[in-house]
């Protein structure tokens, strides 16, 4: 990549096993790649799936242990999923929990989790709160340092913001999804807090919804695409929206301009850039610096054991592609998919 890139850039992945090799121990598994320059390091880590593998964790526990015995039934995927820095520390969500890790070393702190903390994906974190959503049932859940819920609130059909836990005991973390795809009315794949305001990205609505503090009902800010679009995560950055589609496209939305504001009716418009001549599968992360933007690239099912990482510059042309190939740390055999799925930089 070229050199006036950040001191340090962490990518975190997923993989999933063949079935075949789907009763392997659960010992460290590679989930977090970092750069620093020409040098890199994979980064393991052990991932609990059964409720049995909690007391076996070798890193101290915040929240809430198991509520069940019942074992999912099908092995989710393993690896970090969303990455916030926060300081000192790095926290990394996995299926059923979050990790807190010391930014420098990446030993992990301890692992947060509750009976809502099940697919994570990108998340917002401050020195006070931790903001995700449990896909399955469109619940924002607000959780402390601790792994305790201060609140949890969904959205219905009709926007309206409906506080509380969902009904009876389940415990999310043990509940097998029912299909690879998008669950739950909207399925926000990414939270940001912007000023006061949470805004939840929709992959199923290709927009996003937007809940002030207090409100009683949520508000829409919609998205005038060119080319159909699969939205996954991104960033807001001096008034713009770089966000990712899953089908290897980056989309930078921002408000239209005065001209074309007084004409037309927009809310945001976007620039939607396929990220090669050659289609792209999958795009997942976003890291935006003062001159470049930051993406994951491939890794769907059946394709090539690796994926890349795309340094463009802040209008999203490629300048340069680095790649992270399975074989290097692990038998390409045991399985069937790994892919990029969040990063973070640090500033020089």
């Amino acid at each position: 990549m070229p050199t006036n890139e950040p001191d340090q850039i962490n990518v975190s992945f997923v993989h999933g096993f063949h079935e075949s090799c789907a009763e392997r121990d659960h010992g460290p598994r590679p989930a977090l790649w970092t750069i620093q320059g020409e040098r890199e390091c994979t980064h393991r880590y052990v991932f609990p799936i059964e409720p049995r593998d909690f007391d076996a964790l070798p890193y101290a526990i915040a929240g809430e242990g198991p509520l069940t015995t019942r074992p999912v039934e099908k092995l989710p995927r393993f690896g970090l999923t969303g990455l916030v820095r926060v300081g000192d520390h790095l926290f990394a969500g996995a299926w059923n929990g979050i990790y807190k890790l010391d930014a420098d070393s990446k030993q992990v702190l301890s692992f947060l989790t509750n009976r809502y903390t099940c697919c994570i994906h990108r998340f917002h974190a401050d020195d006070e709160q931790i903001i995700f959503v449990l896909p399955l049932m469109d619940l924002v859940v607000i959780m402390d340092h601790a792994g305790r819920t201060i609140d949890c609130f969904t959205i219905d059909r009709s926007l309206n913001v409906v506080h509380g836990p969902p009904a009876g005991h389940t415990d999310w973390r043990f509940v097998t999804k029912p299909w690879p795809g998008s669950t739950g009315v909207f399925h926000f794949n990414s939270v940001q807090r912007i000023g006061d305001e949470l805004y939840l990205l929709s992959r199923n609505l290709g927009a996003f919804v937007v809940v002030g503090p207090g409100a009683d009902r949520a508000a829409l800010r919609t998205m005038n695409y060119w080319t159909p679009t699969c939205v996954h995560d991104g960033d807001f950055v001096d008034g713009r929206f770089y966000l990712t589609s899953i089908d290897g496209k980056i989309l930078i939305a921002s408000p239209p301009p005065a001209f074309d504001e007084g004409t037309f009716r927009y809310d945001l418009q976007v620039r939607s850039l396929r990220l090669d001549e050659v289609e792209k599968n999958w795009c997942r992360g976003m890291a935006v610096t003062d001159e470049h933007l930051y993406t994951t690239i491939d890794g769907r099912y059946g394709t090539d054991l690796s994926f890349g990482l795309l340094q463009l510059d802040r209008e999203g042309r490629i300048l340069s592609e680095r790649r992270f190939q399975w074989a290097n740390v692990g038998e390409e055999a045991e399985i069937r998919y790994v892919t990029g799925f969040d990063i973070v930089t640090a500033a020089s």
